[in-house]
């Protein structure tokens, strides 16, 4: 069981940040070239998208992070970068929790109005929660995956 906890908990946070850092470091900069109307419309989608499945991959990496901590790592007595893990990761959850219901509900909200202003004042909001998800999520899986070893 522990084999398994552990491949969902580093699957999970690999698809989860690896998405984030796919949407920050090659899509973002690649739709520049996109007028205003059709470039929130194409942000709203993919984040639509994109976070239903951060949705799933955060209750995986809960359950399994968890179930991990306890059953394998004597619970909150466990070596401190696993404290040091769970931080970060639960600074990543609060960063996503507020781009998921500020920023992003007003762009989506905007889009289905298309209030074309309104979406747009919404990306460089998302773009800065964005950027901060992405390193506090690269920190927990480099603490929660070199840790042991510092």
């Amino acid at each position: 069981m522990t084999g398994l906890l552990k491949v969902i908990h580093l699957l999970a946070a690999v698809l989860w940040i690896g998405g984030v850092f796919y949407a920050y470091v090659i899509l973002r900069p690649s739709v520049g070239f996109l007028s205003g109307p059709e470039r929130v419309s194409l942000w709203d989608r993919v984040f639509t998208r994109f976070f239903r499945w951060v949705w799933v991959l955060i209750a995986a990496l809960l359950i399994s992070g968890y179930g991990l901590l306890f059953s394998s790592f004597g619970g909150f007595a466990s070596p401190g970068y696993l404290h040091g893990m769970q931080l970060f990761g639960w600074l990543t959850i609060i960063a996503f929790v507020v781009l998921a219901f500020g920023p992003y509900r007003q762009l989506h909200l905007a889009v289905a109005a298309e209030d074309w202003s309104r979406a747009g004042e919404m990306i460089p909001r998302i773009r800065r929660l964005v950027h901060i998800i992405m390193w506090l999520g690269l920190v927990s899986i480099a603490i929660g995956g070199g840790g042991a070893y510092l």
